[in-house]
């Protein structure tokens, strides 16, 4: 990373006609763009405004007003981006070896994905939308459901599976799991004799949840690898942003945010916490940021998923007002490094002056990239 910050970075088919193109989706789950996704591209894009929330995210949770009186509501500093082409660097992750933790979390992404497709289909499968699968294998799959349907309940349930695959992170989170794996659709009552069919499934996260699968007709998993344009990334990063210079934004009356959310404790943390508490409210009764051009400098990312860490430049203006009511007006330039992994987009990272970073170069991103709900 920049500034001396170190680099983190075949089906077998047993089922009748009438349900064989659900069979053949069923052992395929749908790419999202964004779980899924590939490097991105860095091509100049127009500058992008964004309008941020008001409201502070898990990261920076603002802590409860006082019962005596409500507090003031400070408006959140608003980001624009440069259009700036910023460099990526991708690279492959780890092989890992695939223990029973692997084997355990992947038969509770399978299961958790089974019973989303109950739940689709007992809606009556008519709304796209609801099938939360995105892409070419959203399609199939959804269109394999409508075409299966029958007058008997059915439920899907998992016959076996094994873990073919298991990648990991540079940090050791794991990243990819690739499973063969055999699902049945069982008719309630008896009805109807259970089918089933096996195939490859790809899954993502640290708590993997199925995300694509393997079209063997075209030798090629149904989405494969989508591309991160610089727009979606820009918008990854914005939120983070704006929680950032939030937390340092007060009114008279405003509440303090001083509490961070889930997920363990990190050098960043305790450096920032220190950071707050040193900025005299007192002294300073206003606090407010104006003109804040965020710049992307660099992208490290993955081959095979579109997560990593973003370095972004932030330049704008500090408006102060002194308790004699005097306003100044100060520029100031500054750096974060934004994780995109497994939780919301959240900085991780922070260099406010000189060329000192908040974490004393521990990222911690073993820690923090994790699915905290």
């Amino acid at each position: 990373m920049a500034d001396g910050q170190s680099d983190p970075l075949t089906y077998r088919s047993r089922m009748r006609p009438g349900l064989l193109v659900l069979a053949l989706v069923t052992a395929a789950c749908g790419a999202s763009p964004r779980e899924g996704a590939n490097v991105p591209t860095a091509a100049p894009s127009s500058e992008v405004a964004v309008s941020p929330p008001g409201l502070p995210s898990a990261e920076l949770a603002a802590s409860p007003a006082p019962t005596s009186a409500p507090s003031a509501s400070v408006e959140s500093p608003r980001v624009q981006f440069s259009a700036t082409p910023f460099p990526l660097v991708a690279s492959s992750l780890r092989v890992a070896p695939i223990d029973d933790e692997a084997g355990a979390v992947a038969g509770t992404g399978l299961l958790n994905y089974l019973e989303s497709l109950d739940r689709f289909r007992e809606t009556g499968a008519t709304d796209r939308t609801q099938l939360y699968l995105e892409g070419r294998f959203g399609d199939a799959v959804f269109a394999g459901l409508r075409a299966s349907a029958t007058p008997a309940k059915r439920k899907f349930a998992l016959g076996s599976f094994k873990v073919d695959r298991l990648l990991v992170k540079p940090w050791g989170v794991r990243a990819v799991v690739e499973v063969t794996a055999t699902i049945l659709d069982k008719a309630e009552g008896g009805i109807e004799p259970d089918q089933s069919e096996t195939g490859r499934l790809r899954m993502v996260g640290d708590k993997p949840f199925v995300v694509d699968g393997w079209d063997s007709a075209n030798r090629r998993w149904f989405n494969g690898p989508q591309a991160l344009t610089p727009e979606a990334l820009r918008s990854d990063v914005t939120q983070p942003l704006v929680n950032l210079l939030h937390s340092e934004t007060w009114i008279p009356g405003s509440a303090l945010e001083t509490a961070f959310g889930a997920g363990g404790d990190t050098p960043y943390f305790r450096a920032r916490h220190e950071y707050l508490n040193k900025l005299d409210r007192a002294a300073t009764p206003t606090r407010t940021f104006a003109d804040v051009i965020a710049t992307i400098e660099r992208y490290e990312t993955f081959n095979e998923i579109r997560d990593g860490v973003a370095t972004v430049r932030l330049n704008g203006t500090v408006v102060t007002t002194d308790s004699s009511g005097r306003t100044a007006r100060a520029p100031f330039e500054r750096r974060a490094v934004v994780l995109i992994g497994n939780w919301m987009p959240e900085v991780v990272d922070e260099q406010i002056t000189g060329a000192t970073w908040l974490s004393g170069g521990d990222l911690a991103l073993g820690v923090r990239d994790h699915n905290f709900a």
